[in-house]
């Protein structure tokens, strides 16, 4: 039972925490009477694990349990130590009540609380007896620091760079070269190759490098990527590929989507990468393949650990994949452990590095992972531990797991160890949204406390401590909050997770063991289609697992199962009175408009998450779970929330559901009154102003000081002005993020007159405090915005929104935001002329420097749907030194542009549907883009001189003629020429001796005209009389008509 004394020892001191906390709340509010039954015995309890922690402790340095006895004992103290805390727990839950309702306690509870404290210290001493472990003398228990807190106060970096990867140059260009090559399948068939190679090697970070090379990208019309892992099911699979090429809803059954999945193929030339395959039956991947051959031209990449998948699939020579060589394997680890592949260890070290590295054998993933261990470490004794560490002595450990990663799990310290356990219970190749994890971590205790560090920083730190150990991947997030959002683990990864974790955590995929279900304390249900669950009875098992924590279910096949098999709210009613110890539950495609009011039965959950549109509603009951941290009913079309909602104490996070622009008939979710009483609150993702009196007024919000994060707050219309409350969000430094939007639908211009005079007041009363980093304004109806729009103050904001403001004649002046990044103005209807006031420099003050340089920032510039903007002037030299993209889209009477020249910085240009502008002097530019060409643009076109320009797009007009110019585009390589129905000739394209990609699609009436001799590649899409004419150009390399 690797990991059982760690779960063991932290399980105790999460106990003795809380125990620690009841007694204190318990001394400062009773009187002077003798302690109840229940008190004593919890001291009792107390006491005695005490005495089992210190054993645990005083036996820390030694080797884990390796004897069948010794797991035994570790196994039943363990379990009697959860059920210790499910008392404790329960115990906290009634006080909590007793307290919120104002009753006294309830003798009942408390005397069958005692008796299960009792119980519980009885087997306690059955245990120790039986084993004869415990000879301990009565002053043993004084605590020794920690193990879980050891290495907490060490400094981290602020953020995980992913390097570039090493040592695989050879076999990138191999595939490159493959992929943009032309081989005996073009126009009848697939082509496939495998890379294959033992787990660890770097398969599926070979075949990221060659999917995002540009080359390839530009090449194929279409690619995608699916992971596919042990479950190769045909219906799965071919759903996931037509979704990875097209963001789409797609059909359930098999024909019909082979159907769509044909057509969408249709004569196109694709890349697909098979992530993780491990069928070896040719019938499967032949059904799967059969869509796939109506592409013009098909490639597919297959990385798997399996020669006969291999063998089955591919229909070229397989790519083996090698380890690497010594020199690769110690530039890799010196980056992950000094920061860099060019800098060297102390030379007491490099002697140890380089034996740890050479026992690594060759593979990436386990110098990673120990190379992460010993980041910023240049302690002796951690390099010798780590060189000598037994488990060297093994080939592999259980299920495949490396030695490597095993030596990197036992270096944390124990929090972490159960924190990276839990995420066993994630089924393989899930990406995990961060913040969703670190609130499961919370729900099951999991985030010590720290002084006045919140849990969710504690999380956040640990999953930044996972990745810097490269047990887990980051993904950025896409917008300016420089946070990691989601992240993935390496499938040998989760094999050491649910090597450790046993029959802690268990995922149910397409086959189902009761049997493993009597000590399973978190579990998830993920069910793609319902054919795949062999046990039928599953559901009823679920209800005999009375001590489970976590239910965690997803998948179409759940919600399949559960009407075919089962009525849903029947099955949840029965779950919900049997699971009393369960800490988190995620019901997602459950098929119910409503969840059992037996809901309430369950008093120590924490953590709620409902992911069905189908949910309407929710039981008041749910008022009862007072220790409930997280409430998440964002995927839901829930109307109103009960009215005791503000009961919830302890609540942390209410996200609620902010998209309706997929339901007509629904208005989002309005808070009743109360929502003040939590004050525990830090997010709540949306907040609908209602003039309703049971609902809850904004005033509220003055209360919760901890809120943070984002918020949208919509019908701002409807905040009334006449309120004496103090402003609600000034306060709020931890809001990071916030949306203000005054009405749900965008109203006529006519409409906005009504509210001009009141909206100044209501946008001035919801300042925001200078800690913020995203703001959006939407619909707002005002003449003019409020001094703190713009205000240099504001010193973290990075990007800025402001949409539909239709009354507002002039820009707010934004140019002194310090941060700013990105800035879209967007359909401000009133805008004639945009000058020096955009800039902040209007009327400076005199004490300010005249010469101050507007937007230093700024990195993107968007202008779209300004109907009535004439002229932009007002730059000055040095404004705008960051600007690297501008995009300016239907602003049809645009004629007066700034000088382009002061903006020497901007790459990147996309015009359309807007005025023709002065680009003479735009010479820093390699990217333009132009939408909707008329011939004025056209015309336009010859006059200009882009000396580094690399790539044109010319997208969609009514153009006749397109004149294109060596010496206006001396530099352009790849030129794309679409969706013009009108256009007859394109000339000076064979002058163009710099270009090497051409893509024309939908141009029906384009002539053909001679080429230039460099170009490479060309892609001709519903171009048939440049095609007829194409048919003599013998030169090409790469084609595709």
């Amino acid at each position: 039972m690797a990991g059982g004394r760690d779960v063991l020892f932290s399980t105790i001191t999460m106990v003795l925490d809380k125990m620690h906390s009841l007694a204190s709340s318990s001394t400062s509010s009773s009187s002077s009477s003798p302690h109840n039954a229940i008190e004593q015995e919890m001291s009792k309890l107390t006491e005695t694990m005490r005495r089992i922690q210190a054993k645990l402790d005083d036996s820390e340095e030694e080797n884990h349990a390796k004897s069948h006895s010794e797991k035994l004992w570790l196994s039943e103290l363990k379990d009697v130590a959860y059920d210790a805390e499910d008392v404790v727990e329960e115990y906290e839950y009634e006080t909590l009540r007793s307290k919120q309702l104002h009753e006294n306690s309830s003798g009942t509870h408390e005397d069958e609380l005692a008796n299960k404290a009792t119980e519980i210290r009885k087997r306690f001493d059955e245990i120790t007896k039986e084993w004869k472990l415990l000879k301990l003398p009565k002053n043993a228990g004084k605590r020794k620091r920690s193990p879980m807190l050891l290495d907490m106060n060490r400094e981290e970096g602020s953020s995980v760079v992913e390097s570039d990867v090493f040592g695989r140059e050879e076999e990138k260009d191999v595939l490159v070269k493959w992929l943009l090559s032309e081989d005996d399948t073009t126009g009848n068939g697939v082509s496939v190759i495998a890379v294959i190679g033992m787990g660890g090697l770097g398969k599926t970070t070979l075949a990221k490098l060659v999917y995002n090379d540009e080359r390839v990208k530009s090449y194929f019309d279409l690619t995608g990527w699916v992971c596919v892992s042990e479950n190769f099911h045909v219906v799965s699979l071919t759903k996931k590929i037509l979704q990875s090429f097209a963001k789409v809803k797609v059909h359930e059954e098999l024909d019909e989507l082979q159907h769509a999945l044909r057509e969408k193929l249709q004569g196109k030339k694709f890349l697909l990468i098979l992530d993780d395959v491990w069928n070896e039956e040719f019938t499967r991947w032949d059904e799967l393949r059969k869509p796939l051959l109506s592409a013009h031209v098909g490639k597919v990449i297959v990385t798997t650990r399996n020669q006969p998948a291999a063998r089955i699939m591919g229909t070229r020579s397989p790519l083996n994949l090698n380890c690497l060589p010594f020199d690769v394997c110690w530039q890799l680890f010196k980056r992950d452990t000094l920061g860099g592949a060019d800098k060297s260890p102390q030379p007491h070290l490099e002697d140890l590095g380089r034996k740890i590295v050479d026992k690594c054998k060759g593979l990436p993933l386990a110098v990673k992972v120990l190379g992460g261990a010993l980041r910023n470490n240049e302690d002796i004794d951690s390099w010798e531990d780590m060189l000598e560490n037994e488990m060297w002595e093994l080939e592999e450990t259980n299920k495949g797991v490396l030695p490597a990663l095993k030596i990197s799990y036992d270096c944390m310290p124990i929090q972490l160890k159960r924190c990276f356990q839990y995420l066993s219970l994630f089924p393989k190749d899930r990406i995990l949204d961060s913040e969703e994890i670190v609130r499961f971590w919370m729900s099951q205790g999991l985030l010590p406390l720290d002084g006045d560090k919140r849990a969710e920083d504690i999380g956040r730190n640990y999953i930044k401590r996972l990745a810097q150990r490269s047990i887990i991947h980051l993904e950025w997030d896409d917008t300016f909050l420089m946070r990691w959002k989601y992240f993935s683990m390496h499938d040998l990864v989760h094999d050491l997770a649910q090597c450790i974790a046993q029959d802690e955590c268990l995922c149910v995929m397409d086959k189902f063991d009761a049997k493993k279900l009597q000590k399973v304390r978190h579990l998830s249900v993920c069910i793609e289609y319902p054919h795949l669950l062999e046990h039928v009875e599953m559901i009823k098992d679920l209800q005999q697992l009375k001590l489970m924590r976590t239910l965690f279910t997803t998948g179409p096949g759940c919600r399949s199962f559960m009407t075919r098999q089962y009525n849903s709210f029947k099955v949840l009613d029965d779950l919900f009175q049997k699971l009393k110890y369960i800490r988190a539950l995620y019901l997602s495609e459950i098929s119910i408009t409503g969840l059992p009011d037996s809901l309430g039965n369950l008093k120590l959950l924490r953590y709620l998450s409902i992911k069905d549109y189908d949910v309407v509603n929710i039981p008041e009951s749910i008022c009862s779970l007072y220790n409930l941290q997280t409430l998440d009913l964002e995927d839901t079309q829930i109307s109103e929330l009960p009215r005791q909602i503000g009961n919830l104490i302890n609540l942390r996070h209410l996200l609620l559901p902010n998209d309706y622009a997929d339901y007509d008939d629904y208005e989002g979710v309005f808070l009743p009154s109360g929502i003040g009483n939590m004050t525990n609150l830090q997010t709540l993702s949306c907040f609908n102003v209602s003039c309703e009196k049971e609902h809850c007024d904004i005033g509220e919000l003055n209360s919760l000081m901890k809120l943070g994060g984002h918020i949208s707050i919509s019908d701002v219309a409807s905040v009334n002005i006449f309120s004496n409350s103090t402003p609600p969000l000034k306060t709020k430094k931890y809001i990071d993020s916030l949306e203000l939007d005054w009405y749900r639908d965008t109203l006529e211009l006519s409409e906005f007159k009504k509210d001009e005079k009141q909206a100044e007041w209501q946008l001035d009363y919801l300042e925001p405090h200078v800690n913020l980093k995203i703001l959006e304004i939407k619909n707002y109806p005002g003449v003019k915005f409020v001094g703190w729009v713009g205000a240099s103050s504001f010193t973290k904001l990075t990007t800025l929104r402001v949409w539909n403001c239709k009354n507002c004649n002039k820009l707010p002046p934004l140019g002194q935001l310090p941060s700013l990044k990105m800035l879209e103005i967007r359909g401000m209807d009133s805008v004639q002329h945009v000058g020096r006031e955009f800039c902040s420099m209007l009327m400076p003050s005199p004490s300010s420097s005249q010469n101050k340089i507007a937007f230093p920032s700024l990195k993107r510039l968007i202008f779209s749907n300004m109907e009535n903007w004439e002229a932009w002037d007002g730059v000055e030299i040095g404004d705008f030194p960051s600007l690297d993209s501008i995009r300016i889209f239907r602003c049809p009477l645009l004629i007066k542009f700034p000088q382009w020249s002061y903006m020497s910085s901007v790459k990147k240009m996309e015009l359309g549907s807007s005025g023709v502008p002065d680009v003479s002097n735009f010479h820093s530019l390699t990217n333009l883009t132009i939408i909707l060409i008329s011939q004025e643009y056209s015309e336009w076109m010859p006059k200009c001189y882009f000396p580094m320009l690399q790539n044109l797009t010319l997208l969609s007009g009514f153009a006749k003629s397109v004149h294109l110019s060596q010496k206006v585009l001396p530099s352009l390589k790849t030129l794309e020429i679409s969706y013009f129905s009108e256009l007859q000739v394109v000339t000076g394209l064979k002058n163009l001796t710099s270009l090497n990609s051409l893509i024309l699609k939908n141009c029906p009436n384009l002539e053909f005209k001679k080429l230039p001799t460099t170009l490479e590649q060309v892609k001709l899409d519903r171009c048939r009389l440049f095609e007829k004419g194409f048919k003599e150009q013998q030169h090409m390399r790469n084609v595709l008509v």
